[in-house]
């Protein structure tokens, strides 16, 4: 009986301790273009991310390794993650130090802010297919982290010349996928972060120097990136 007191008890202070956390959360500001990137804004320091979260693919995980930002970031990351397989996905580390699900982690922790990244590893789906998925992510995270929560929604980066002219990770399909991605962002109140534009050259590709594989890029890049982001905030 004791125990199972102790269970219910503390199920409710989590969840009395999420609900509140949404509370505080800021409310979407209806005056603000959802369907436009973030435009620049006076840099912030890496305390920016203080308990925020990211959910991602390689990029992100490349993020976490090279970007020397000193923040308490939660990272749900995995090499080839994709829109499509992120709600299914069983084996990210979770807020209280066990592997499971997304909806578990985002069950377990209140976070100040969630970035999302990921269509690189769909590059040939459907536009449709592809905002379908990332919506149904959006919407687990309003579901479990608050309606007002910031969302961030990092667009697909460009690849090399060469990579773009080898096959599907190319120029056209970025455009598209990053235009479902704005709409995306329209519909669902998010911040639309135009990551491309940091790193695509005149013609828009990935310039050969700054990437290990013509997707990827190099571990110095990573902290272009964090400048980029902390000085495209709202």
């Amino acid at each position: 009986m004791a125990k199972a007191l102790v269970s219910i008890l503390t199920a409710s202070v989590t969840a009395l301790s999420l609900f509140l956390g949404a509370c505080q959360s800021p409310p979407a500001d209806p005056d603000y273009d959802y369907a436009s990137p973030v435009p620049e804004s006076a840099a912030q320091t890496d305390q920016w991310f203080d308990d925020s979260c990211i959910i991602g693919h390689s990029l992100m995980e490349g993020f976490e390794a090279f970007s020397k930002v000193d923040a308490n970031i939660h990272f749900f990351t995995s090499t080839g993650l994709s829109a499509a397989g992120a709600l299914s996905y069983k084996k990210f580390d979770l807020p209280n130090g066990g592997v499971g699900t997304l909806e578990e982690g985002l069950g377990q922790k209140q976070f100040s802010k969630v970035y999302l990244m990921l269509g690189i590893n769909e590059i040939s789906a459907s536009s449709d297919s592809f905002r379908k998925n990332m919506g149904g992510i959006v919407d687990a995270v309003r579901r479990l982290q608050g309606e007002n929560i910031p969302i961030y929604v990092i667009n697909v980066t460009p690849t090399t010349r060469n990579k773009s002219n080898a096959g599907p990770f190319n120029r056209e399909n970025i455009t598209r996928l990053n235009a479902a991605l704005l709409e995306l962002c329209g519909e669902k109140r998010c911040y639309y972060v135009d990551l491309y534009a940091c790193f695509a050259d005149a013609e828009g590709y990935l310039p050969s120097e700054k990437s290990t594989d013509g997707v990827h890029i190099t571990a110095g890049q990573y902290q272009v990136m964090a400048d980029y982001l902390k000085s495209h905030t709202v």
